[in-house]
């Protein structure tokens, strides 16, 4: 597993680039796929479980809807620490508008795509963050084109990533320093189990630095049609174009069941932090309607 985190690699990137309780309980894992009786139901991704080695999960990402299939709350539980790493809701103001606190909130498009998200850098201590506005497009078939990051106000993308695609998958991400030259920051390259067909599975975006969870649950467009069998990222100093870290994961050992719906697989190698809820042995559990 490599050193260096989305977390670190933003706070390097923006100094270079800019100038100025109660107790928690383990969350419910839902079905384990749609099951051979549901071909005529609509299922949704509700819960992807890290179990590696052992008999019971080490982390699960969970999330949880209401009857429009909206998510309402999601929950990253650390089953070592018995404790919960990362939660949010989702309160739906107007059809368009998605507020996760006062720092937070969503935009959304006719078909609930979110095209805008704004956070914070530092969530412990939003009052001295620094602003970031996610701005995303699509294409015309739908899939998730073109990703922008603008920092404190910039009228010009702090960041931008381009996202290409074949044959309905996600083959490469490129994202770039627009307000700085262009110089490159990131570069993934994407392979996929061609003979393999699958459904409802996650988004495979290695470049999720507004945090993976968001990127798992909420609506990016459309999904990829085959399971990963390998991931390539590349991280870059923009200001000297050095190479600083590689990234390398394989994607095997899938299980689906007979309606497409992936059960299970193993990725091997580095954490690949964009998609950092399939590492190790998971499973993946979904909710069907």
């Amino acid at each position: 597993m490599k050193k260096i985190s989305f977390s670190y690699l933003m706070t390097v990137l923006v100094i270079l680039l800019s100038c100025g309780k109660n107790k928690d309980t383990e969350p419910d894992t839902g079905n384990n796929g749609g099951g051979n009786n549901q071909q005529n139901t609509s299922c949704v991704l509700t819960t992807i479980s890290q179990v590696n080695s052992g008999a019971g999960a080490e982390s699960s990402l969970s999330a949880f809807y209401n009857s429009n299939n909206n998510v309402t709350s999601l929950v990253v539980y650390d089953s070592v620490n018995r404790a919960k790493s990362f939660e949010a809701s989702f309160s739906y103001i107007t059809a368009d508008s998605v507020r996760i606190s006062p720092y937070q909130y969503l935009r959304l498009d006719g078909n609930k795509r979110v095209i805008r998200f704004v956070t914070k850098s530092d969530l412990s201590d939003p009052a001295h963050a620094d602003t970031y506005v996610f701005e995303y497009s699509y294409n015309s078939d739908g899939y998730l084109a073109k990703k922008d990051l603008f920092i404190n106000g910039s009228t010009r993308a702090n960041f931008s990533t381009a996202y290409t695609y074949a044959n309905q998958q996600l083959t490469g991400c490129l994202m770039t320093t627009p307000s700085a030259g262009n110089q490159k920051v990131l570069e993934s390259t994407l392979s996929y189990d061609s003979k393999t067909t699958i459904k409802n599975w996650m988004y495979t975006f290695p470049d999720a630095m507004e945090g993976y969870p968001y990127l798992t649950v909420l609506n990016f467009g459309k999904h990829v049609v085959n399971p990963l069998s390998k991931v390539v990222t590349k991280i870059y100093n923009p200001a000297s174009g050095v190479l600083l870290d590689t990234w390398t994961t394989s994607y095997d050992n899938y299980q689906t069941d007979a309606n497409g719906h992936v059960l299970s697989g193993v990725a091997t190698g580095d954490l690949q932090q964009g998609i950092a809820s399939f590492y190790g042995k998971t499973n993946f559990y979904y909710t069907c309607h």
